[in-house]
């Protein structure tokens, strides 16, 4: 069943889903809350027309006003007369199996558990974005998003204590439960517009089983920007919940335990029934107790062991060298230096790709990302380049010109260049000489020669020396050093704490 209101671009992608399924027994009632027909109409195109309505595969109930949610899953479960129930929302999805393998699983679980009343499948969140193009909104995925843990728990059956307390939880979009149990339990509660499904499962848990597959079968798809839920676009029109007080809606969904009734029909409970009830009530809540517990140790364990191997780092890099290295190169080799030409106070500005800076660099890459900054203070010694994305190729270069090419000093036989690195989390980088040459018709090329690769070990400094011979470049039009960084890293940052170039002995 499938409740959509005023979202005809997401609804078609949900029924799109259900289409398909391997398995082709399904039934489905779209309760159309209220919304705009003639919009879905043309949203929806030929899946909601015959065919399909004279197979009885779908049901459509178009409803004059809007009844909220619960009430509308309610319209959709009296009017379907299968044997389960499912409840996809019109922004979720399904894998193409999603019905196929819970209908197996329960099958084989049913003579283990005869109190089974349905199953669910795991869930993948997918966050998402509508964007226009060519006027048209469109919905990009934008990659999975992480989930609370309590939608990750391993329980074979869902515990309604656990479930009461907000450990364990599921999405309507997850689970395929039977319908008579489903009816039997009440339906969604009508006064919840809002967890509405959560009341509900807090009620249908107290009388019968849910046992989760573990399989990752279902899709929860979030927009990363809720705002524009608000707009009431006709493709992002939503039926998300409002903005309610969310303790007094969370206490409203809690059911105490039902004490079982004698087999006589007599309306005084059981004492062997009492006493064994709450003794599973008091070893589920003894259970949780030790989860939580055991989850919090874990957590500050984690925390402890993260924060002393920041400190360590930290220290490795007072000690070790990070602060306070300098090369040690006599003034009067000196060719170049990176804190003269810094300046004696901080400076700091956004970068481009190719743009020279501090006279002799530029980034090598293919595009300028945003928040390409760079940064140096000459009082803790440290040059930070960041760089968002470094894609597929990234690299720092500086201009060799005047030592090296065919402008180079006749009086120097070769240059030697010290790079003095540090990071926090450790990398490895390559430096090469960069030549570039040009072809009878003008034509430039650029070739790598004599490339070393360099580690930089988590909190520490590595110096790198590179000697270069002025007659391995020849009369090339210009050299250059090239510091390449690693590649597909993200909000990378290379700290420099000292580059000089000097004469070669």
């Amino acid at each position: 069943m499938v409740r959509t209101k005023d979202r005809p671009g997401f609804v078609a992608r949900a029924l799109t889903s259900i289409a398909a399924q391997s398995y082709r027994g399904w039934r489905i009632c779209l309760v159309n809350d209220g919304g705009d027909e003639a919009a879905l109409d043309a949203a929806l195109g030929d899946f909601v027309r015959p065919p399909a309505f004279r197979s009885g595969s779908v049901v459509r109930l178009d409803l004059p006003a809007s009844v909220g949610r619960a009430e509308a899953f309610n319209r959709g479960l009296h009017a379907l007369d299968t044997e389960f129930v499912c409840c996809l929302d019109d922004d979720d999805t399904w894998d193409a199996h999603f019905l196929d393998e819970l209908l197996a699983f329960f099958d084989r679980t049913l003579p283990l558990a005869p109190d089974l009343g349905g199953v669910a499948a795991l869930v993948t969140a997918i966050r998402e974005d509508i964007v226009v193009e060519d006027g048209v909104e469109t919905i990009r995925a934008l990659g999975e998003e992480g989930l609370p843990h309590a939608f990750g728990r391993k329980d074979f059956f869902v515990d309604p204590v656990a479930y009461t307390t907000y450990r364990h939880d599921l999405y309507p979009v997850q689970w395929m439960l039977r319908r008579d149990a489903v009816i039997e339990a009440g339906g969604f509660p009508p006064d919840f517009n809002v967890m509405e499904d959560r009341a509900f499962m807090t009620i249908f848990l107290q009388s019968r089983r849910l046992a989760v597959l573990d399989k990752k079968l279902a899709f929860h798809h979030r927009r990363v920007r809720r705002t524009d839920d608000t707009q009431r676009s006709v493709t992002l029109n939503t039926l998300d919940n409002p903005s309610y007080d969310w303790r007094l809606f969370s206490d409203l969904a809690k059911v105490g335990l039902n004490t079982p009734r004698a087999e006589t029909g007599d309306a005084t409970a059981s004492p062997v029934a009492t006493a064994a009830l709450v003794r599973a009530a008091a070893a589920s809540v003894v259970r949780e107790l030790n989860d939580e517990t055991s989850a919090l140790w874990h957590k500050l364990d984690g925390t402890r062991s993260g924060i002393e191997a920041r400190l360590s780092r930290l220290e490795t890099a007072l000690q070790g060298g990070a602060g306070g290295h300098e090369v040690d190169i006599q003034a009067e080799e000196r060719l170049w230096s990176l804190w003269p030409a810094v300046g004696s106070s901080p400076i700091g500005y956004t970068l481009g790709a190719g743009t020279p800076f501090l006279d002799r660099f530029a980034l090598s890459m293919a595009e300028t990302p945003a928040g390409l900054l760079f940064h140096a203070d000459p009082g803790t010694q440290r040059a930070i380049l960041q760089i968002p994305d470094t894609r597929d190729w990234t690299a720092l270069e500086m201009s060799l010109e005047g030592w090296l090419g065919a402008k180079a000093d006749p009086t120097l036989s070769g240059i030697r260049a010290d790079l003095i690195v540090s990071d926090l989390q450790g990398c490895l980088f390559e430096t090469a000489l960069s030549v570039e040459t040009r072809d009878r018709l003008g034509r430039r090329s650029h070739a790598f020669s004599d490339g070393h690769v360099h580690a930089c070990q988590p909190g520490g400094a590595v110096q790198v020396t590179r000697y270069f011979d002025a007659s391995a470049v020849g009369p090339a039009a210009s050299a250059k050093l090239s510091i390449a960084l690693p590649r597909q890293a993200r909000n990378f940052r290379l700290m420099i704490h000292d580059l000089v170039i000097s004469r070669l002995p």
